[in-house]
C-alpha cells in the first residue's frame, strides 16, 4: 500500500500534500494504526496495521470495520468503538484484548481509541490503535540481551557508582571482588562485568565454594585423573580449565580452606594449576571474579583467611549495599519482580497498593532483594485480585509495620483521593502536599506508566490525569 492510498476521498491541492504527509508519518509507526468514519468504512490503514491483521492495506480501505478487526475486549467492549457510534462509547488507553488475524491466528493486543466529533459534539468516527504483546516482549527481550544490567534494577546513587565502576573495569583482565550481605545480588554483577568483557563470548562458569566439601572443591575447580581417589573412575575437566579464555565467579570465596586458599594463590599468580592427582602443570588465561558475604579483614584477623590471597583478589572492590540502605529502590525492584512473575505465569497482580508499598519500604529486609522477591511471589500466588494489598503481604513484614510508633491513620486510596478530587484545595494547604507526594511515590514506583499507577491509587486514569494537572505533576 502507497502513502497515496493511506485515505480515500483525498482532497487536492495543498489538502492532498497535508494528506501525504500525513501518510508518511502514520506508516513510520510501528504501533497499527486505523482510522474509521461515522459509516464504520475504515479510512485508513497504515503499514503496522498491515502486518498485525494480516491483509493488504488496498484490501482493508472502504471495508467495514467490524469485519476486518475481529476484535475482543472483555469487559470494556461495551465502550469498543466497532460498536454503535452512538452508544456513547468513550475513549480508552492501553485497553488489553485479542485481535483475530486474517490467518486465523489469535494476537494478544493491548488498543487506545478515541473520536472524531464536531464542534456540537457529533460524533465522525474515531481512530485505533494496536500493540501486538508478542512484538512488545520481543523488542524487550532484544534490548535486554544487549544491556547486561538487565536484572540489576536501581538509581540509588550507591548502585549508579558501582554501575560506573563496572564500566570503567569492564575491558580489563583485573580481579574483581565483590562483597555484601546474602541475597543483594553480587551474581548478577559478575555476569553483568563478564558481558560488558571482551570475554563475552567465552565461557562464564560459576563455582559455589560453599556448596562443596574441600576435596570435591579441588577436583571441582582444577580437575583430577583417573584413580585419585576412590570414586575417579575417568579424568576430569575442572573449572579453570572450562573456563579459558573467558572468566571464572568463586561464589562465597570466604568458605574456603586454608589448603585451597594456597592453590588458587598460585592461579592467580601465576595462572598455573595441576590436576589432582597429576604432575603436570597446566594454564588458563581466565579473569577470576570472586564474591562473598563474610567480612573478610576479620576473618584474615582470625587467622581463616591468608592475607596474600586477600590482596590478589581485591584488586577492584565492589560492595553491593544491602537493600535496607536503598529504600528508594524499592518501588522499582517491586516493579521489576512483578513483571518477572508475569512472565512466569504469575499475571494476575499488576501493582501494589500505597499502604502496602508503604510496609514494604519501612522494612528491613533482612534477605535483601532475595526475600523481598520470596515475599512478592508468595503474595501474587495468594492474592485474589489484580493489585496487592496488605492481607497479601507476608506477616513479618505486616508485623514489623505494627511495632513502628503509631502514624496517622491511612485512608484507603480509592476514598482519600476522591475526597480530594471534590473539594479544592489551596496551594498551602498541607494536604495538598500529602496528595501529591503520595501520586508522586505511585508514578515513581511504575516508572510513570500512568495506568498501572492509577491502578495502585485505586481511581481512573482520567481522574489521576486530573489530579496531576492541578497539582502541577509534569
Amino acid at each position: 500500500m502507497g502513502s497515496d492510498d493511506l485515505l480515500h476521498d483525498v482532497p487536492s491541492g495543498g489538502a492532498l500534500e497535508g494528506e501525504r504527509m500525513l501518510a508518511a508519518i502514520l506508516n513510520s509507526l510501528s504501533e497499527a494504526v486505523i482510522t474509521v468514519g461515522r459509516d464504520h468504512r475504515i479510512a485508513s490503514f497504515n503499514r503496522a496495521a498491515e502486518r498485525l491483521v494480516g491483509i493488504p492495506g488496498a484490501d482493508a480501505l472502504g471495508k467495514d470495520c467490524r469485519e476486518v478487526l475481529r476484535a475482543s475486549f472483555g469487559p470494556a467492549q461495551h465502550d469498543c468503538p466497532m460498536g454503535e457510534l452512538g452508544d456513547g462509547g468513550k475513549p480508552r488507553v492501553d485497553v488489553e484484548g485479542t485481535l483475530v488475524r486474517a490467518d486465523g491466528r489469535i494476537v494478544p493486543v493491548s488498543a487506545s481509541w478515541a473520536f472524531f466529533t464536531s464542534e456540537t459534539g457529533e460524533v465522525h468516527g474515531f481512530v485505533i490503535s494496536f500493540r501486538s504483546f508478542e512484538e512488545i516482549e520481543r523488542i524487550a527481550e532484544e534490548r535486554k540481551s544487549k544491556f547486561p544490567f538487565r536484572d540489576i534494577v536501581g538509581k540509588t546513587p550507591r548502585i549508579r557508582r558501582i554501575f560506573d565502576l563496572v564500566e570503567v573495569v569492564k575491558d580489563t583482565d583485573s580481579t574483581v571482588l565483590i562483597t555484601g550481605e546474602s541475597g543483594t545480588g553480587k551474581g548478577l554483577f559478575a555476569r553483568a562485568i563478564h558481558d560488558l568483557s571482551p570475554r563475552r563470548e567465552k565461557p562464564f562458569v560459576k563455582v559455589n565454594a560453599a556448596a562443596l566439601t574441600e576435596t570435591l572443591l579441588e577436583s571441582e575447580l582444577f580437575g583430577h585423573v583417573k584413580g585419585a581417589f576412590t570414586g575417579a573412575v575417568a579424568d576430569k575437566v575442572g573449572r579453570f580449565e572450562a573456563a579459558d579464555g573467558g572468566t571464572i565467579f568463586l561464589d562465597e570465596i570466604g568458605e574456603i580452606s586454608p589448603a585451597i586458599q594456597v592453590k588458587l594463590l598460585r592461579v592467580l599468580q601465576e595462572h598455573e594449576f595441576e590436576r589432582v592427582g597429576s604432575s603436570r602443570t597446566q594454564r588458563a588465561d581466565v579473569r577470576v571474579i570472586a564474591a562473598t558475604n563474610r567480612e573478610l579483614k576479620e576473618e584474615m584477623r582470625a587467622g581463616r583467611f591468608r592475607e596474600d590471597l586477600f590482596y590478589r583478589l581485591n584488586v577492584i572492590p565492589l560492595v553491593v549495599p544491602p537493600l535496607r540502605e536503598r529504600r528508594e529502590d524499592i518501588p522499582l525492584l517491586v516493579d521489576h519482580v512483578l513483571k518477572s512473575l508475569r512472565k512466569r505465569g504469575l499475571d494476575r497482580v499488576r501493582a501494589v497498593s500505597p499502604d502496602a508499598m508503604r510496609h514494604l519500604m519501612e522494612y528491613p529486609w533482612p534477605g535483601n532483594v532475595r526475600e523481598l522477591e520470596n515475599v512478592l511471589e508468595r503474595g501474587a500466588v495468594c492474592s485474589r485480585g489484580s493489585v496487592l494489598g496488605m492481607e497479601d503481604i507476608a506477616d513479618e513484614v505486616r508485623e514489623h509495620g505494627r511495632a513502628r510508633p503509631k502514624e496517622p491513620p491511612v485512608v484507603p486510596a480509592t476514598d482519600h483521593l476522591a475526597a480530594r478530587d471534590a473539594v479544592p484545595l489551596r496551594s498551602t494547604d498541607a494536604a495538598a502536599t500529602e496528595e501529591r507526594d503520595l501520586l508522586l511515590r505511585a508514578l515513581e514506583a511504575h516508572r510513570w506508566n500512568k495506568g498501572a499507577a492509577a491502578a495502585t491509587l485505586g481511581i481512573d486514569r482520567s481522574t489521576l490525569w486530573r489530579k496531576m494537572k492541578r497539582l502541577g505533576i509534569a
